[in-house]
């Protein structure tokens, strides 16, 4: 709801300011430590763009972190997709939604082609 008698930017500062002492406070009762024993991935840091050449390195290194994890998010997922596709027993079905030449074959359980 916008007030006329409120300022636009001071309501967004005081929304950003709000968020960063719950964060503290949140990092003082460990919430990323309970989070990861409970298997959640930790919490992605706001940023803002940078201005000078070392706030642009200290993106760069942020953005090489979260790439990083996204890597090994995705290498997790094919061995588990992998695993699942090897303990599968297949009930293989023709893929009549593949045009290519050669004949597919896709298993109803796993979605794996043969």
């Amino acid at each position: 709801m916008y007030c006329i008698f409120c300022d636009k930017n001071t309501i967004e500062m005081d929304i950003v300011q709000l968020e960063r002492m719950m964060l503290n406070y949140l990092d003082t009762l460990e919430s990323d430590k309970c989070h990861r024993e409970l298997g959640y991935g930790p919490r992605l840091p706001r940023f803002k763009l940078p201005e000078t050449l070392k706030e642009f390195h200290e993106f760069y290194d942020m953005y090489l972190k979260l790439r990083w994890e996204v890597d090994n998010l995705e290498n997790l997922v094919n061995e588990k997709r992998e695993e699942f596709e090897n303990k599968c027993k297949h009930d293989w079905e023709k893929d009549w939604e593949n045009r290519d030449e050669r004949s597919r074959w896709k298993c109803t359980k796993c979605t794996k082609f043969r």
